[in-house]
């Protein structure tokens, strides 16, 4: 799973937390591209509740 700008839209309406713009670009530079593979060759993706509590901690940290 990758976040989109739409994920992060659909965050804003159902979050009681407020998302700025400077937070979407870090969220999209971490998250709106598939990990590339690690030095073994293993391919990592990321889980719906890995972007969720990675998203969390970063708006709670605004």
């Amino acid at each position: 799973m990758i976040v989109t700008k739409k994920y992060i839209r659909n965050l804003r309406e159902k979050s009681l937390h407020e998302i700025s713009e400077e937070t979407e670009k870090r969220i999209l530079e971490q998250f709106g591209k598939e990990p590339e593979p690690d030095e073994n060759g293993r391919i990592y993706a990321y889980t719906v509740q890995d972007i969720w509590e990675q998203i969390r901690k970063m708006i709670r940290t605004e």
